[in-house]
């Protein structure tokens, strides 16, 4: 049968040959489709702002500044009415702007009003007066104890038990002002070297009397203004002080009879002008020059004596030359000149007594040593400079030198 006529069964037809099935989409693809602007899931929402249907938290109100003052100065009562003032101030302004703090401004008040109370009492009472003065004199008496290892040069001070006490053992002293009345007045200090250990109480006072001599004489140099009026002193290490590195001596100035004297001894630069310095200085050379003279006596070594008249001839021509080229100021000039004049004289009867035989230097060195300053002329120079003019008292015979050994006591 043909196939191509009509009206009869079509041939069979070979199956479709299926077309490939679509790949599966790959796993994790990207969603393509847009999300929604406004899903209500991811709806957003202002920042600081709360989402709706929750009221805001209530706002806080400030801690007055006051309340926490008032409550300070209550606990602390240093000024008590300002904790009270403070409280009912606070009070006020917490009710007004509805500030915290309102239980610590009642404490801070009621603490403070105690606190006024109690002064109040003791003010009428006299109590809080004698309190305060006892606390004022003993913070003066700490102020002015001191120990006596920082002792200073120029400083006043009273030693427990005085003096007098010289074998005890001073570790303080009380510093007054110069003005009153005091007991020692500290000219200096000096340090023992040259010993490893404790030497002991003999060699430390030998070198402390040899010392403390010429620290004294540096600190007073007007004689007139010490002798027979104060004595040489020092406190010295003890031997338990010394193994704690304790080393030093402190020179001082006491009175003559052991009691106390008002009134500093010091005649240094810091209290004298140029003019004095230079005229105490003169005398000072010239009163050493003269008591150099040799033990010996003239027949039994001339040449000692000579040399002693040379040396003073020296001295004295020296210091005669430099009151003389001295501008002095006022009436001193006049009365300087005229020691001067006294000193060069003096010059030419040491040189008579460098030439002459035993009879003639006896005769111009005598001459010489009747020229001192404690004469008429002496005086009228200390006079005119404003320096101390009355003559220190004549030792009696056989009563210890100004040169004897200080006094002194262990100072710790």
């Amino acid at each position: 049968m043909d196939p191509a006529q009509p009206g009869e069964n079509p041939p069979p037809q070979p199956d479709p040959v299926p077309s490939p099935a679509p790949s599966p989409a790959p796993p994790f693809a990207p969603h393509l489709a847009p999300r929604p602007a406004q899903h209500p899931a991811y709806q957003a929402y202002p920042p600081h702002q709360q989402p709706p249907g929750y009221p805001a938290p209530p706002a806080v109100p400030p801690l007055s500044g006051l309340s926490v003052g008032s409550l300070v100065a209550g606990l602390v009562c240093c000024l008590p009415p300002l904790g009270l003032v403070l409280g009912l101030v606070a009070l006020a302004r917490i009710k007004k702007h509805g500030q915290r703090g309102r239980g610590m401004a009642i404490a801070g008040a009621s603490l403070s009003a105690v606190s006024t109370a109690l002064v109040g009492v003791l003010l009428v009472s006299g109590v809080a007066g004698e309190a305060w003065d006892g606390l004022q004199e003993g913070m003066e008496d700490v102020s002015r104890t001191r120990s006596t290892l920082d002792l200073r040069k120029g400083e006043c001070v009273n030693l427990p038990g005085g003096v007098a006490a010289a074998s005890g053992e001073a570790e303080t002293a009380e510093v007054v002002d110069c003005a009153e009345r005091h007991e020692l007045e500290i000219t200096g200090t000096f340090k023992v070297t040259g010993y490893e250990k404790f030497p002991g109480e003999g060699p430390i006072e030998t070198l402390a009397s040899e010392r403390c001599d010429g620290i004294n004489s540096a600190y007073a140099l007007d004689p007139w203004a010490v002798e027979g009026k104060l004595d040489g002193y020092y406190l010295m290490p003890t031997k338990q002080s010394w193994r704690l590195g304790d080393r030093g001596v402190t020179c001082g100035l006491v009175s003559s009879d052991s009691g106390r004297t008002a009134g500093s001894a010091r005649r240094d630069a810091t209290t004298l002008d140029a003019h004095q310095l230079l005229y105490l200085k003169a005398e000072r050379a010239v009163e050493e020059a003269s008591g150099k003279m040799p033990e010996a006596e003239y027949e039994d070594d001339p040449e000692a004596h000579r040399s002693y008249a040379r040396e003073a001839s020296e001295v004295f021509g020296d210091q005669a030359r430099a009151l003389r080229e001295h501008d002095w100021p006022g009436k001193a000039a006049g009365a300087v000149t005229a020691r001067a004049a006294q000193l060069e004289k003096a010059r030419t009867e040491w040189d008579k007594a460098v030439r002459g035989g035993v009879d003639d230097y006896w005769i111009h060195a005598s001459a010489a040593l009747e020229m001192p300053g404690d004469g008429p002329k002496g005086i009228a120079a200390r006079r005119a400079l404003g320096l101390a003019h009355v003559p220190p008292p004549e030792e009696p015979e056989g009563s210890e030198s100004s040169e004897a050994p200080e006094e002194g006591a262990p100072q710790a």
